[in-house]
């Protein structure tokens, strides 16, 4: 009994200890950076947007932790947190390389979720597995991964491009016949060329993968860690959650 007790009181003094060096009252506060990939993060009008954005400053607000938003290219989010120059970083896949210099809670803040899309027009079918897709000609972005099982198809057709409205254009054109991406980002570049109802997603999904707010390895990110996991489980409950969705225009699934 008086180890446990001894314990708990130890992680209260650790929690407590990082909550005043991270409250919103005091000049420390959280360094979150995020790569533009609308609609997960983005800037609009100098102001950090996107569902996990808005979803991490909700949670950390119910934390009474402040945040300072910094957008960057993708491997100097990385290479910022390695150095721990920053203390989180938005939208993280889980990797054993990463894992070496990031603390994964274990809520994941998204999930995001690939799949093939074409024009409402064509008949095109997707069984689960790529063989069937030989004859067609498939829209890539350039340097992405769809996963090692795509990735390492040398047997398909693919046309890359450097941005998802270029492919969504290819396709719309009838110069390829299919386009492969995450389906929140496809949509909402459609939705924003109002051309939407053109395209249509075909199933089942190539894959899903889980995306985190990951931590950096600096003291007492741990338990921070720990913390930010399980209030962000509350917030998934709550109606603010739901509105954010709502918003950006993301279906749970």
């Amino acid at each position: 009994m008086k180890i446990i007790t001894k314990t708990s009181f130890i992680i209260i003094l650790c929690v407590t200890f990082i909550f005043q060096g991270y409250g919103l009252s005091e000049e420390k506060k959280l360094i979150a950076v995020f790569t533009t990939w609308e609609p997960y993060g983005y800037m609009e009008n100098n102001t950090a947007a996107g569902f996990e954005i808005e979803i991490f400053a909700a949670v950390a607000k119910k934390m009474e932790i402040a945040v300072e938003f910094l957008n960057r290219p993708w491997k100097r989010c990385l290479y910022s947190m390695e150095n721990k120059t920053a203390d989180v970083v938005i939208s993280a896949l889980k990797t054993k390389d990463r894992e070496s210099y990031l603390i994964y809670p274990e809520e994941p803040i998204s999930i995001g979720r690939t799949g093939f899309f074409t024009t409402v027009e064509k008949n095109i079918v997707f069984n689960g597995t790529f063989e069937p897709l030989t004859e067609f000609t498939i829209g890539i972005t350039s340097g992405f991964s769809y996963g090692d099982a795509f990735d390492s198809a040398a047997f398909l057709k693919k046309d890359e491009s450097t941005e998802t409205p270029t492919i969504i254009t290819k396709v719309l054109l009838g110069r390829i016949d299919l386009g492969i991406g995450d389906i929140a980002v496809i949509k909402t570049a459609a939705r924003k060329e109002k051309i939407l109802e053109k395209i249509k997603f075909l199933e089942p999904l190539v894959h899903s993968r889980k995306l985190y707010a990951a931590f950096s390895k600096k003291p007492g990110h741990e338990i921070l860690s720990m913390e930010f996991s399980k209030a962000l489980s509350e917030f998934r409950t709550s109606e603010e959650y739901y509105s954010i969705l709502k918003k950006y225009g993301i279906e749970e699934k």
